[in-house]
Order: structure tokens, then sequence, then C-alpha cells
């Protein structure tokens, strides 16, 4: 688990090192060290759809809270930050499809499972509220992206638009750390709770998609 990851890694005892990552009067090394992961994981998991990004940013957001208010919003704000960068990175590569094996790669996952046009109709009427909305859903944020690329939307916009979604995201996410956080006192708890919070949102959005599908 990730937290064990960084817990251990702070130290040789998982338990003396949580203690020092949310102890807000302790040295601020570890905590800052378990930011940078929760920005690298975040990163990878939005590139590479291989880590379960949200549930990183809840498990971060529960220890956080248990920290202090502070480094619950400095998880949200990492989350956010990252959520956008890999965002735009992902953006450019799609933009770029007909010229990088990668961006081709990109557009045939998003043609398989999604209506390009469609996507970029609804693009064009509310560009933010549809980008909002495929951060959210799971599996609708390549898609939608995939359309923007298809119909040209400008990089500059696109830069601008998705600050909202990026937030949005980090902070339902955030919230979900936070339900999990007022299950328990214990961090461990709070951090299972929480990633089984998101684990469960995720497969409740899906099947709603599905069944709406049918």
């Amino acid at each position: 688990m990730l937290t064990t990851a960084l817990t251990t890694s702070f130290s040789g005892s998982p338990t003396g090192s949580l203690s020092g990552l949310l102890d807000p009067t302790s040295h601020a090394d570890n905590w800052l060290w378990a930011l940078v992961v929760l920005l690298a994981a975040v990163v990878t998991g939005a590139l590479l759809p291989v880590l379960p990004t949200g549930a990183v940013v809840s498990a971060m957001a529960a220890l956080g809270h248990h920290r202090s208010w502070l480094s619950f919003g400095e998880v949200v704000v990492v989350g956010a930050a990252a959520a956008y960068a890999a965002d735009l990175v992902l953006y450019t590569l799609l933009l770029r499809g007909a010229h990088t094996r990668a961006g081709r790669r990109l557009q045939r996952q998003a043609e398989a499972h999604g209506h390009l046009d469609e996507l970029g109709e609804r693009l064009a009427r509310h560009d933010v509220g549809t980008l909002v909305t495929s951060r959210l859903l799971p599996g609708a944020r390549i898609p939608v992206m995939a359309a923007a690329a298809a119909t040209s939307y400008p990089v500059v916009r696109f830069a601008v638009a998705n600050v909202v979604p990026a937030v949005c995201w980090a902070l339902a996410y955030g919230a979900l750390g936070l339900a999990g956080r007022g299950v328990s006192d214990s961090p461990w708890i709070s951090v299972v709770v929480a990633v089984g919070f998101g684990v469960l949102a995720s497969g409740a959005v899906s099947l709603v998609r599905r069944w709406r599908a049918l």
C-alpha cells in the first residue's frame, strides 16, 4: 500500500515513522517527501492508467487531515496540480497524434470508447462543464480530450478551461479522504476506509453509466 511504502521508507519502524509523518510539529521533510510521492503517483496514473490516482489522493487526504488542516489543503493542491499537468501533457500528445506513436495509440483508445463527434459538440457548447464531467466519470477523460484534439481545440484554451476540472477532481477525492478520517481516529483505518469510499464511488458511477447506456 502507498502509505506503508511512504512510512517505512522514512524509518525502520512503521509506527514510529507514521507518528513523525503525522506530527505537524515534527521535521517537515517526511511530509514533503510524501507530497512528492503523491505528485509522482498522480502524474504517472494520469498518463499511464496503472494507478488508482483518486484513491491515492483520498488516502493522502485522510493522512493529511490527521496531521493538520493545512496538510489536507496541501494534498488537494498537489493533487490538483499533478492532475492538471498530466492532462496538459496528455492533450498535447493527442494534438500531435498524427506524428507520435503515443498520440496515435491514445487516439485509437479514445475512438474505441467514445463518440468523438458528439463529444466534440458538447465541448464546443460547454467546455468547462464537459471537462469537469470527464474528469469525474471513470473512463471519460481520454475520449473527451481526444474529441477536443480532433476539433483542434486550442491548447491555450484547454489550459485555462482545465483548471476547474482538476481542482474539482482533487476536492472530490479529498472529500472522500475526509469521510474516511471521520470514521476513525486511527490513521490506518482512515486510509482503508477512504480508499474503499473511492472504489465504491467509481464503481457506482460506472454502473450508472452502463445502466443508462442500455
